[in-house]
């Protein structure tokens, strides 16, 4: 049963590991134009990324596609992903991580609308 509202600000990341079942963090990060996120893959975690602005250039094992304002990208467990901004602004996204049982790791595929 639900017993308490949690509500905090994002800033810096927002550590749900101690709180949710299986959502384990949300962060709002920016890149400056021509800065990327490194390769780097989660075995435990699927993530989430909703672009808020900018442009982008996403890539999740060896597929690339642009994306922009409006975009969700899902990439799955333990995908390599890595993101770089291409635009001229920042390019701004949520990202959710969320824990997946071990059972459900085999059959999921990277989408990006």
């Amino acid at each position: 049963m639900f017993t308490k509202i949690l509500i905090k600000q994002i800033e810096n990341g927002l550590d749900l590991h101690e709180i949710a079942k299986n959502i384990a963090a949300v962060y709002d990060t920016s890149l400056l134009p021509g800065e990327s996120i490194p390769p780097h893959y989660h075995p435990d975690f699927e993530e989430l990324y909703y672009v808020l602005s900018g442009y982008g250039l996403m890539s999740i094992g060896e597929e690339k596609q642009e994306i922009s304002r409006g975009d969700v990208v899902y990439i799955p467990a333990p995908s390599p992903h890595t993101l770089m901004n291409t635009g001229e602004v920042p390019l701004r996204f949520v990202t959710v991580s969320v824990r997946i049982a071990q059972d459900k790791k085999d059959d999921v595929q990277p989408y990006i609308a």
